[in-house]
């Protein structure tokens, strides 16, 4: 399958269903800030987005290891995922730290580790703040080029091309990013490794990164929709051929202007 054909394949599956856009993310639909942005660059002839999200917070547990000596895990668990801000309640810090808990946790069992040795293969559980990804095929180099280098531009420091021996691949990343051990979990109970207070800086961390991340995401945006809308650069040919078809039509109108004196001669 080639690019056109991919690109109508993937635009068709977005269009289904447009209040809950699909795409290939794990959580399977585009996030609403995302949309405007994709909406642009998939009305460009030379790119499609494959897989996109806007930014979240999340907390990850590894997977539980094989046994007490090796380094290889089952699959690990998202325990937290959201695609917004985190509204706070308006408590006592007390309150909010207990609310973090049970808000992260569950109904999971939740007690301090106690400064207790952990084995170096211990399976953890990670805080994460991720921003905006947008991953993207291009019908060419050159074009994926192009993009990559707006990105940078406008801050989107991790972006690159994907090496790829059949296709034009990109990805849009930035460094606003949080990823720390907070806990592990042996025998279903949940062991902090940090205190209560420590998780409710890194939600308000979080929550400031997440302001960040949408003031770049318009940044974004607005570069885009400029690279996309500018007219194509004029190559010499192009120049030429342009440049003869107008003395072409400017001698066929003064030969149309004198044409009338000619015949009264």
């Amino acid at each position: 399958m080639d690019f056109e054909a991919r690109k109508r394949d993937i635009v068709t599956h977005l269009a289904l269903e447009e209040s809950n856009e699909r795409d290939k993310s794990p959580k399977g639909y585009i996030d609403v800030p995302i949309v405007e942005l994709m909406r642009l660059i998939n009305g460009h002839a030379d790119y499609v987005t494959t897989s996109s999200c806007s930014g979240r917070i999340a907390v990850y547990a590894e997977g539980e290891a094989e046994d007490d000596g090796c380094k290889t895990a089952k699959g690990g668990e998202w325990l937290y995922v959201t695609h917004e801000r985190v509204g706070l309640p308006d408590k006592s810090m007390q309150e909010q730290c207990q609310w973090c808990l049970e808000t992260v946790f569950g109904s999971s069992k939740v007690v301090s580790s106690g400064g207790s040795v952990l084995s170096p293969h211990q399976p953890l559980i990670y805080f994460k703040f991720e921003p905006l990804v947008l991953h993207v095929e291009a019908s060419s180099a050159e074009a994926a080029d192009s993009l990559t280098s707006i990105a940078l531009q406008v801050g989107y420091r991790n972006s690159g091309i994907i090496p790829s021996r059949t296709r034009h691949m990109l990805a849009i990343r930035s460094t606003l990013k949080l990823d720390l051990p907070i806990a592990y979990r042996r025998n279903n109970i949940i062991h902090l490794l940090v205190e209560p207070s420590y998780l409710l800086l890194l939600i308000h961390m979080s929550n400031a990164k997440f302001d960040q991340n949408l003031d770049r995401l318009q940044l974004l945006e607005d570069h885009v929709q400029q690279f996309l809308n500018k007219p194509p650069v004029e190559s010499k040919q192009e120049r030429r051929i342009r440049k003869q078809r107008e003395g072409r039509e400017k001698q066929l109108r003064l030969q149309a202007l004198c044409q009338p004196f000619g015949k009264g001669v």
